[in-house]
């Protein structure tokens, strides 16, 4: 009998704590109600007044209040508080803290997608999307990609072609990295990337101006560039997949054949089959994507006129930058085949004004350039050697914006180091001097 009183007691002690919760968070509203929502009311107005001047410190508290009471009542408590957690990061003394903040930081974005994920403007996919750089930016090298991964995938299968390209970048690289690590994955991967690309080629034909495009096209052709670079989409296991005969008898499917050509092509594989594909369907429609088909297979054969010819009717075809961005470097590789530098100059320069980014095109620039030193004063050979300087800046740019070619690189800047002039010839010549500029026809350099 004494223990039924106590539970009673106990459930009369809960239904009156019920009774008068006021705060937004107890009663499932906004604001709450009463004085719980002037309360509130008053935290925002003060946390958005900081949060304009960047004064995040006064912030603070105002900030923790409305989103511990109140989460639901304003978008604000999200943007500014990410903010706000960013300058706690910045003040953080130790890995703990930082650690702390950041789980703090991934909440935050977790429950502005609970509270304000249906928003017209910035909903679940872009909140998503801006969590993940937010993880990787801040973890580093300490990012878990699996974990990038598994909040990606459900995103872009709910969302498609309306995911953020930020999120399907991130969906593949994460996919990419899983599969490198279990060969059971690759084929999970090859789906993956191969609709994501789908879904990435749509958010580009629907951009509206030229600098979203630009940022469309830099997350797809990075995206491009590791499906081909990653070694797992071999081209024995797509010739193994789609057979000649698979595409005989799709060769009316324009769709089909569309989509094979397409995935060989990210994958840098010119087989039989896709050269197939490719003739079937300039047969059906001149388009892109059979023009590099047929230009892979006279590449291969080492029909280069014919390759060229091929590659720039894709060229005169392409609607995007990452179309135009293969058949360049295609006709790069032919020009330098061919051992036509002023070619080479000319298609790894429209490479680099697509992808600046483009590490083995800049390196190959940069050491094109140092057969260049000698037009420079033939009358002077110590500001000559300078010109070396310029050739190993450009050799450090490569590899910073590139570090697959970092150790190539390294190689060359060891190399051309050698022709330096000393310190001491510096010192000793009348023109130039560590900090002096030296120029070399457009361009100059500081000597360090």
């Amino acid at each position: 009998m004494k223990l039924n009183r106590m539970i009673l007691v106990a459930a009369l002690g809960l239904l009156s704590t019920a009774a008068y919760a006021q705060t937004g968070r107890a009663t499932g509203t906004p604001f709450g109600s009463g004085e719980d929502s002037i309360r509130c009311r008053q935290s925002i107005s003060l946390l958005t007044s900081f949060g304009k001047t960047a004064n995040y410190a006064d912030a603070y508290e105002h900030w923790q209040k409305a989103y511990d009471n109140c989460p639901a009542a304003s978008k604000n408590i999200y943007i500014i508080g990410a903010k706000i957690l960013h300058w706690k990061l910045g003040q953080a003394k130790t890995a703990d803290e930082k650690k702390k903040i950041l789980n703090q930081l991934m909440k935050l974005y977790d429950d502005r997608i609970t509270y304000f994920g249906d928003d017209a403007k910035v909903g679940t996919p872009q909140i998503l999307a801006d969590k993940i750089e937010d993880y990787k930016t801040i973890a580093g090298a300490d990012a878990d990609f699996t974990q990038v991964y598994e909040w990606a995938k459900p995103a872009v299968e709910r969302y498609k072609a309306e995911s953020p390209i930020q999120l399907l970048y991130y969906y593949t690289f994460g996919s990419r990295l899983i599969a490198s690590k279990d060969e059971s994955k690759i084929d999970q991967y090859i789906n993956e990337y191969t609709q994501a690309a789908e879904y990435a080629d749509a958010i580009l034909a629907a951009a509206e101006t030229d600098e979203a495009k630009k940022v469309i096209e830099t997350y797809k052709n990075q995206m491009d560039t590791e499906f081909a670079q990653s070694g797992l989409a071999s081209c024995d296991k797509l010739e193994k997949t789609y057979t000649v005969e698979k595409i005989d008898q799709h060769k009316t499917d324009k769709a089909f054949l569309q989509n094979v050509l397409a995935l060989f092509q990210r994958a840098g594989c010119d087989g039989n089959a896709s050269v197939r594909a490719g003739r079937y369907l300039f047969d059906i429609e001149p388009s892109v994507t059979a023009a590099m088909g047929i230009a892979g297979e006279a590449i291969r054969d080492k029909r280069y006129a014919e390759a060229t010819e091929f590659l720039n009717k894709a060229i005169d075809l392409a609607k995007n930058s990452s179309d135009r961005l293969k058949c360049y470097e295609a006709l790069f590789q032919i020009a330098q085949v061919q051992r036509n530098s002023s070619a080479a100059i000319s298609y790894g320069n429209k490479i680099l004004a697509e992808n600046p980014r483009n590490g083995r095109v800049l390196l190959y620039l940069a050491e094109l350039s140092a057969g260049n030193a000698s037009r420079y004063y033939p009358d002077d050979k110590i500001k000559q050697r300078c010109y070396y300087y310029l050739v190993i800046n450009k050799l450090r740019h490569a590899a910073s914006v590139d570090p697959s070619v970092s150790a190539q690189a390294n190689r060359a800047i060891a190399n051309y180091s050698r022709y330096l002039p000393s310190a001491q010839e510096i010192f000793m010549h009348p023109d130039i001097k560590k900090g002096s500029t030296v120029s070399f026809g457009g361009e100059s350099v500081v000597i360090p």
